[in-house]
């Protein structure tokens, strides 16, 4: 039997359709980007923030089994991404094997991250709501960072993989429950590889647009607040 209610399951399905859709729509969002480096530096506010305010603190949730060694897990995705990342470096920086790799870890995060939302959904569906746009626009930002490195390859397969991912963990999520030593790993290994990618893409660039970087911490903190206040 499903362990969350069938209230808790439509819930689920609605952060799962939002997060879908942010992959569905994002080449069009791309094509109609006005100033592309500003907005650019606003998605590497969310998804700074989102490491920050969202991601690390998953790892203190997340470690019923594994305990504190949980960081060392995170630690050594981070190290092997930094390799991968070192080792397909340009010219190579467009290899098959690091895409396939990049789309592997997303496809991952994107399917953990809807199978475990039942163990702790907001308390009610508006607040699932803002949850659900808040971790949209994280994905939506990865997306169109994946677009701009991958161009046409990522539009054509890359997003829909990804989107494959979504729909995975709203599958498993309705016939099992998340074991507790596979999501301690998962969260843990992933949560190195978001940070990987959110420092090593969006603080690295040469963008001067601090003030829509700022924008973007911003955006996300606010709902972050939202989201703890009302808990």
């Amino acid at each position: 039997m499903p362990f969350h209610t069938v209230s808790g399951r439509w819930e689920i399905l609605l952060v799962a359709l939002v997060l879908g859709a942010a992959h569905v729509i994002s080449p069009w969002i791309y094509e109609r980007r006005k100033v592309p480096e500003r907005q650019r530096a606003f998605a590497g506010g969310l998804s700074v923030a989102y490491v920050f305010l969202h991601l690390l603190p998953s790892l203190d949730v997340y470690h019923r089994v594994v305990g504190a060694r949980i960081y060392f897990v995170a630690l050594i995705a981070f190290v092997l991404f930094y390799g991968l990342d070192v080792h397909f470096g340009p010219p190579r920086h467009k290899h098959p094997t690091k895409y396939k790799a990049y789309l592997a870890a997303f496809f991952l995060y994107d399917g953990l991250l809807v199978f475990t939302l039942g163990l702790n959904l907001p308390p009610t569906n508006l607040l699932t709501a803002v949850f659900a746009f808040a971790i949209a626009l994280d994905v939506l930002a990865t997306d169109l960072d994946l677009e701009e490195l991958y161009g046409v390859r990522f539009v054509r397969s890359g997003r829909w993989v990804l989107f494959g991912g979504v729909a995975t963990g709203y599958a498993l999520s309705l016939f099992r429950r998340p074991h507790p030593l596979m999501v301690d790993i998962l969260t843990a290994a992933i949560a190195g590889f978001i940070m990987f990618h959110t420092f090593n893409g969006q603080l690295s660039s040469k963008s001067r647009k601090f003030p829509a970087f700022v924008a973007g911490v911003a955006a996300f903190s606010m709902l972050h607040v939202i989201l703890g206040a009302a808990e």
